[in-house]
């Protein structure tokens, strides 16, 4: 690699001494070893539009219920109890984009979060002019035309002004990355960019070196201050976390059963919905009806496009003569145009939210869950169909006797079926590492970790859980079994999703 190594002679005299063995602060598992994560920007794309018209969409659902959901209500009383309990203003409609920024990115990411986090859909709508959207319309073949691909028959209605939400939004979110400069601020944040004098200076490389130093022990740090060979290992570290940096643009549609019911019942083919799973979900609903003391119940339906910085050893030779080394502004860096961001993908994903009638729990903290939920979900679908997205993971722990340890679970989509490879860390004289796979292993039926969002809370308000319920919250990682050896500091990563 021909660009310049020198940023880390100082940078590294920062480090302390977290390195490869330091240990993670997560309450749940104090066994989690700090690694090599991709970083994520995560936004949600906004349209009180689209909100409003699913609130109109649930109060004309709501008519052709017999009045059985109206009249438990009634009984239970239930509404007024959710709304004394619940500080929320505005319609529960509206709730998922106001809950989205307060959801911490995965521990599988490092959060690469900008300023901005909720796009305001309906804004940038209404300046998208004819060329921009045919520019991305649906009959592109690649880049970011693929999106408007993707989006295309995925619609949640048929009504008109919902519709343009799907036709729009590969143009919206193009206009947003170009008007806020994202891909250039997701570099100079990697770089710590300081508006003053030295907007570069080596320095104040926080987040390149803390993120960097987790491949490396104290002594290797040392060294690199003046070891040009360890120097490099450090800089082409810095250089493969850079490249694997992902923005997230998700829209978020809150509705209910009721009316997904009344739309599934309308459709020729439920089941092959574009968000899966309807035929299912009326039969939940009809025994819900039959029974009133089940309770109303909502999704959270998210649809999810993925992108990447673009970055590659041309590029970052540019950056490092053209702008570090010749202590560039920001605005020097937009206008060169330099960064950019790669469409990768789109994917569909829900959540749902159930409560029984006579429970009093605010309705927002639901939404909450569901939300994160459905990122969640929205995370594991773009890693099951793009396998550049997927997380390496470390191995914390075995037996020796063909049972290992890692630190993931239901929040990752993971069951006893999936096939995780073990891989082996390798380097090459510059030091770049690459993965070699020496084995797989599954998950053990019953030691899988519940991790997922609001876990610990939903086993609270469970009053039948089991042990095992309570053991699969609490253990902290899952159980998994291969091959014996000792595959102490090997790493996992998804190979086959059943």
């Amino acid at each position: 690699m021909k660009h310049s190594s020198c940023v880390w002679a100082a940078a590294l005299m920062l480090c302390t001494a977290t390195g490869a063995n330091a240990k993670s602060t997560n309450a749940n598992d104090s066994l989690v070893q700090n690694y090599m994560r991709s970083s994520l920007y995560t936004i949600v794309l906004n349209s009180d539009t689209q909100n409003n018209f699913y609130e109109e969409e649930t109060k004309n659902a709501a008519v052709g219920d017999g009045g059985i959901m109206a009249m438990a209500k009634s009984i239970a009383k239930t509404d007024e109890k959710r709304a004394a309990n619940d500080d929320n203003t505005g319609s529960i409609f509206s709730l998922p984009a106001k809950v989205f920024p307060t959801i911490a990115i995965p521990n599988q990411f490092n959060d690469h979060n900008l300023a901005v986090r909720v796009v305001n859909f309906d804004s940038i709508r209404n300046l998208i002019t004819p060329e921009e959207l045919e520019k991305f319309a649906v009959k592109k073949k690649s880049g970011i035309g693929m999106l408007a691909k993707s989006m295309a028959g995925m619609s949640t209605s048929t009504d008109q002004a919902n519709n343009q939400f799907d036709q729009y939004a590969p143009a919206v979110i193009n206009r947003f990355f170009t008007s806020n400069a994202v891909a250039p601020n997701i570099v100079a944040k990697w770089y710590d960019y300081n508006p003053g004098d030295k907007h570069w200076s080596y320095d104040s490389l926080v987040t390149i070196t803390e993120r960097g130093s987790y491949n490396f022990s104290p002594a290797d740090l040392a060294l690199a201050a003046t070891d040009m060979k360890m120097r490099q290992k450090i800089d082409n570290t810095a250089f493969e976390m850079i490249k694997n940096t992902y923005v997230m643009a998700v829209n978020l549609r809150f509705r209910s059963y009721q009316a997904i019911v009344a739309e599934a019942s309308a459709m020729a083919n439920a089941v092959g919905s574009q968000f899966g799973g309807y035929g299912a979900l009326a039969a939940k609903v009809a025994s819900a009806g039959a029974s009133a003391a089940a309770g109303d119940g909502y999704t959270v339906q998210a649809v999810s496009s993925l992108y990447r910085l673009k970055w590659n050893d041309d590029i970052n030779q540019d950056f490092a003569v053209n702008h570090i080394e010749k202590n560039s502004s920001l605005d020097d860096l937009i206008k060169s145009g330099l960064c950019e961001l790669e469409y990768i993908g789109t994917e569909k994903s829900t959540s749902n939210i159930r409560q029984s009638l006579f429970s009093d729990k605010p309705i927002s903290s639901l939404v909450t869950r569901a939300t994160a939920r459905a990122i969640d979900e929205a995370i594991i679908k773009l890693q099951n169909a793009h396998e550049e997205f997927r997380t390496v993971l470390p191995v914390i722990g075995g037996d020796g006797k063909g049972i290992i340890y890692a630190a993931i679970g239901t929040k990752e989509g993971l069951n006893e079926k999936d096939e995780y490879e073990i891989l082996e860390a390798n380097e090459d004289e510059n030091g770049k590492v690459s993965y070699k796979s020496v084995g797989s292993v599954k998950a053990v039926k019953g030691k899988i970790w519940n991790n997922a969002y609001g876990a610990e809370e939903e086993l609270a308000e469970n009053d039948k859980a089991t042990d095992s319920d309570r053991e699969a919250v609490e253990r902290g990682y899952t159980e998994f079994k291969g091959k014996k050896g000792d595959y102490t500091g090997y790493y996992l990563r998804l190979k086959k999703k059943k």
